[in-house]
């Protein structure tokens, strides 16, 4: 009965949370009349669930017919991830904006409590427009492109070897670990759109206020700087859509492999920039006596760039390799 459960599963699990365990014991007992209602035939055990599977048709179909309502913004089948990860987005970038505005604040306090909230709400209803922007055009791509984040089958005649796995835990995806990467990616959006000046070297001295020796050049980061917002909102996009499905999928590997690789394009175009790094950055290390000319300071600085850059390709290429792997050898769909 495993191929039942299978059915079940893929049926139930593109419903909401709350409507899942009554259409599991109502199609339990569907499925059941109709294996007894085929008892008399010469078929097999594994002809009959065969044949009732086929009779029920597609899950994603059968899904659609109990939902409450229907819903065609993007389309039924991702219209549900669509809005986990809108939510999940919008909660992130609100929390990022809010965060921002308080650090803003502290390091360099408006005049004014009015000029506070119109600073805020305008970064916030700008920041919440971009993310809404961002999601609706990634699952408007999916949609186009017959990429089914909230089903698995994509031909016009279904059949029972489209079945997905029941869930494994080689496949599983835990919330915490999307979490961490939301959460990681949102500090970075604000570290880097509020306080770029703040990257850098601090200094200590008696004689003096600390002191930081910033790491890029702030004009040059500034210009460039789209590129990471870019990065770092793919990211929460990516981490979202693996906490709506919450397992690895073949169309989640191959989703997570075309972020990767857009993501290592704008960062090699962000840490490549010409000028982003501060002269006062390379002056520190001359004056340290680290560093006794202009050529040698160049080609190490040359090498570490490039090291990372490498380790970078590296971790984003195993991460996608890795899942591909998985849900392969489980023929995840």
């Amino acid at each position: 009965m495993e191929k039942v459960e299978r059915y079940i599963y893929a049926v139930t699990r593109r419903l909401p949370e709350k409507q899942r365990e009554d259409i599991k014991k109502e199609l339990c007992g569907l499925i059941e009349d109709m294996l007894d209602g085929r008892a008399g035939s010469k078929e097999t055990d594994a002809e009959r669930v065969e044949a009732v599977l086929l009779e029920l048709g597609d899950p994603a179909v059968l899904a659609d017919s109990y939902r409450a309502k229907s819903k065609y913004l993007i389309g039924p089948e991702n219209f549900d991830a669509y809005m986990l990860v809108l939510k999940i987005v919008v909660a992130a970038v609100a929390f990022g904006i809010t965060l921002s505005v308080v650090i803003g604040f502290i390091v360099n306090p408006p005049e004014s409590l009015p000029e506070i909230f119109i600073g805020y709400f305008s970064a916030l209803l700008g920041a919440l427009f971009q993310g809404f922007a961002w999601v609706t055009v990634v699952f408007a791509i999916f949609e186009h492109f017959d990429v089914a984040i909230g089903r698995e089958f994509k031909n016009e005649k279904w059949t029972t070897e489209q079945l997905p796995e029941l869930p494994g835990k080689e496949l599983a995806i835990t919330p915490l670990e999307s979490f961490i990467g939301i959460l990681f990616a949102v500090i970075g959006l604000i570290v880097f759109n509020s306080a770029d000046h703040l990257i850098g070297i601090y200094i200590y001295s008696e004689e003096a206020a600390m002191r930081v020796i910033p790491l890029f050049n702030h004009e040059v980061f500034r210009s460039v700087l789209p590129f990471l917002n870019i990065m770092l909102a793919l990211g929460i996009i990516k981490e979202s859509l693996k906490l709506a499905i919450g397992r690895w999928t073949q169309g989640l590997a191959w989703i997570n492999l075309a972020f990767n690789i857009f993501s290592f394009g704008l960062f090699v175009l962000f840490i490549r920039s010409e000028g982003l790094w501060d002269e006062a950055f390379f002056a520190f290390w001359f004056e340290k006596g680290v560093i006794s000319n202009d050529a040698d300071f160049l080609l190490i600085w040359s090498s570490v760039i490039t090291s990372l850059i490498i380790v970078v390709a590296f971790a984003l290429l195993l991460d996608a390799l890795i899942n591909l792997v998985k849900v392969y050898r489980h023929r995840v769909f």
